[in-house]
């Protein structure tokens, strides 16, 4: 910035030096001096700008790596949660079995299954990173009263993501699409949706929420309608990890809010696919 402000400096005492001097020796001896000096500053000016851009890219990953960090803590608080409750429930119906209350254990054991009924209302997943995922989001969407369901229509190894780039990107619009619904005086719900079209693997995100106005902005960094800056990151994550594995992501806002999100097959799972589909055709 202060390179910036001593080369315009440096243009105004020039322009006013050339106003009122009537020595024109005097300016074709300066002229060079001021140009060269101009040529550095704005030389000068440009790195600048490109630390500028780096710092900015710098603060914007830290920000983005806090937000997964998160993610992972929650995941993490998750589990240890269950597996305290796993095992005093254990404890529990050991207790009352070497005690021959068995009709005590069924009863505990059918409240049990009941209150854990949206576990397994989830549908199987092979990932162990997205099924964790997921399971927080259901809890955290039971919890909140929004309705979430999930259906992952294609095996997921044709996706080219890393597990960790797969649960930053469904993390992040599954966060954005609950905090919508969440605004929703009459119906919140939130969907996840998991497919295979023909040579792309496509993920759709939906929710009741009100419609996003300004769709320009949303994957700028920073740009928030939360009123934090810290929750600004996040589709800005979404779009760079997108475009890292040459998919596409799409918004539509009719009739309700739906992120789209693309990517090409990995080459070797649609080769498979085709072969497949080719078997299957000569088989009939």
């Amino acid at each position: 910035m202060m390179t910036l402000l001593l080369a315009l400096f440096i243009v105004v005492m020039v322009n006013l030096t050339i106003i009122i001097s009537e020595d024109v020796d005097f300016l074709k001896r300066f002229l060079p001096l001021a140009n060269l000096l101009l040529v550095v500053l704005g030389f000068f000016a440009v790195i600048a700008i490109k630390q500028i851009e780096r710092n900015a890219q710098i603060a914007a990953e830290s920000s983005l790596l806090k937000a997964h960090l998160s993610h992972v803590e929650s995941l993490i608080q998750t589990l240890q949660t269950e597996r305290h409750e796993h095992g005093r429930h254990i404890q529990t119906i050991q207790a009352m079995l070497y005690l021959d209350e068995y009709q005590d254990a069924k009863e505990y054991i059918e409240g049990i299954v009941e209150s854990f009924w949206h576990a397994s209302s989830l549908p199987y997943i092979s990932s162990p990173t997205l099924a964790a995922l997921i399971h927080s989001k259901s809890l955290a969407c039971e919890t909140l009263g929004v309705k979430f369901d999930v259906a992952i229509k294609c095996t997921l190894s044709v996706l080219p993501l890393k597990p960790w780039d797969l649960a930053s990107v469904l993390g992040n619009l599954l966060d954005n699409a609950i905090e919508a619904a969440i605004e929703d005086p009459e119906s919140k719900s939130v969907c996840l949706e998991i497919k295979d079209e023909c040579d792309h693997c496509n993920i759709y995100v939906y929710n009741t929420g009100a419609p996003i106005t300004n769709k320009k902005k949303i994957f700028e960094p920073g740009y928030t309608t939360k009123g934090s800056e810290a929750r600004g990151y996040g589709l800005f994550l979404v779009e760079k990890i997108v475009s890292k594995y040459n998919g596409t992501i799409s918004l539509y806002t009719r009739p309700r809010t739906v992120f789209i999100v693309s990517f090409p097959k990995k080459e070797d799972a649609y080769n498979a696919s085709i072969v497949l589909k080719e078997m299957g055709g000569g088989s009939r």
